[in-house]
């Protein structure tokens, strides 16, 4: 059975996007000693690279996306690991949950493909239950906490990066029934990112 990972950046205060929907802001204090740190963008490219399924989902947060990693692929502003993570981001099987995307909007972008808001958590199960390597969401907050409502989701990525960003949108809609146990941590240095790596049983 395949496994089902969420990793999303999330801040000291536990703030997912500011409250414009954006995470720019969080950075206005970041600390000079971190700039240009790129581990998070490596630790997604090994989670992208172990995956051979990545669940989007919203209208803007997904087109965005798509729109953002295919102009990286080719670009000589980009880094070395973003252009890695752009290149594995256009093979890998693309699923977005929305029911305003249309077949238009994500005919650019080859292995996309679209489901209802209402199948996803059927569309999750069918996933799981196939032969393959591991699904993966990043971002996508409001579909990972339904995805972790309904038990469907494995294991929990949480990197904190080292901003305070005193308000805006929290991690979690509430309070889903599961007990979390920890796998592993990981700091690194050079950014100031923290990752701990948890498990997600059903309480």
């Amino acid at each position: 059975m395949r496994t089902l990972t969420v990793c999303n950046f999330v801040t000291v205060d536990g703030r997912y996007e500011d409250d414009d929907h954006d995470i720019a802001s969080f950075f206005e204090h970041q600390h000079p000693d971190y700039a240009g740190a790129d581990s998070f963008d490596h630790y997604t490219a090994s989670l992208v690279a172990a995956s051979d399924v990545l669940l989007l989902s919203g209208r803007r947060s997904a087109l965005a996306n798509l729109s953002y990693w295919a102009s990286v692929r080719d670009s000589a502003d980009a880094t070395d690991i973003r252009r890695e993570f752009a290149r594995l981001f256009a093979g890998i099987e693309k699923i977005v949950v929305s029911d305003a995307v249309t077949e238009a909007d994500i005919a650019p972008y080859p292995n996309t493909r679209i489901v209802g808001v209402a199948d996803a958590r059927e569309e999750v199960r069918r996933l799981k239950a196939a032969d393959g390597r591991g699904i993966l969401i990043l971002l996508g907050r409001v579909l990972w906490n339904d995805l972790m409502r309904a038990g469907l989701v494995d294991e929990l990525h949480l990197v904190t990066f080292p901003l305070i960003a005193g308000g805006g949108v929290g991690l979690f809609d509430d309070r889903p029934p599961v007990a979390l146990k920890l796998l592993g941590t990981h700091a690194w240095e050079e950014s100031g990112n923290v990752l701990m790596r948890w498990r997600v049983d059903p309480d």
